[in-house]
């Protein structure tokens, strides 16, 4: 074969490649652009059905992330973040500040205010994007989380003689840690209703599918592909709303 040949074949096969490059991103572009149609048309459904409100953008926002600040830094209390939902605070770093809000729904779902929102967030020299659903609790209580992301560290503590309180379901305290602010709080909550609903509803969505109360809202790190989406959002609410009708009214005391 003669190197003119060699070079054509070459050249050929590298326009094949480029030119499968070049269709395949157009095919995802489409999808993507089809995928976002509808999700803001199911969305638009929605809003003036449930009365909801929906912003591209609106900053007065960030002081709704700002101020869970002076929870997650109590003891023990780790900073919510989607992306690494247990990552504890650094002290030598100033703690997470949001400075912009985008996405944000707000309105009520079961009778119960609620905010959906991303935020852009700076922490530690970097830059995140930080997905919240928040759904409105009775009213401010301690600090409290719920994890299951940490249980190794759980384990050599309770090999060194330093185990976890235990709740009563033997169950949940083998697979969940608690971090109370206020233990008499977290007892009132983690009633047997609230451990069993962790158990069959929350863990079946990840290994790292944690809950929180912080200030005057719950939250939970489960997945969330696209937060505007009803599909992904109604679901979301209704799972933390689920956990606020298992909680009694006496733990908000």
């Amino acid at each position: 074969m003669s190197p003119a040949a060699i070079i054509a074949i070459a050249v050929g096969g590298i326009l094949l490649v480029a030119v499968a490059i070049v269709v395949m991103m157009v095919f995802l572009r489409r999808s993507y652009n089809a995928q976002q149609q509808g999700t803001l048309s199911r969305l638009n459904e929605e809003i003036p059905r449930r009365g909801w409100t929906y912003e591209e953008r609106n900053d007065s926002y960030v002081s709704v992330f700002n101020s869970q600040n002076e929870y997650a830094q109590r003891p023990l209390i780790m900073m919510p973040n989607r992306q690494n939902p247990l990552a504890p605070l650094n002290p030598y770093h100033l703690p997470p500040r949001a400075d912009q809000a985008h996405k944000i729904i707000t309105g009520t779902h079961r009778g119960r205010p609620f905010i959906a929102a991303l935020f852009r967030v700076h922490y530690a020299g970097k830059v995140d994007w930080n997905t919240i659903v928040w759904v409105r609790t009775a009213r401010p209580g301690p600090a409290l989380s719920v994890s299951r992301s940490i249980r190794l560290e759980s384990h050599v503590r309770r090999g060194l003689g330093q185990g976890d309180v235990q709740y009563g379901n033997p169950d949940f305290d083998a697979q969940y840690q608690v971090s109370a602010e206020d233990e008499r709080f977290a007892r009132a909550v983690l009633n047997p209703a609230v451990m069993q609903y962790m158990l069959t509803e929350i863990s079946p969505l990840g290994p790292s599918c944690d809950m929180w109360l912080l200030g005057d809202h719950i939250d939970l790190s489960d997945p969330m592909d696209d937060h505007r989406d009803p599909l992904t959002l109604i679901p979301a609410l209704d799972r933390r709303c689920d956990l606020l009708d298992r909680i009694p009214q006496s733990a908000w005391a």
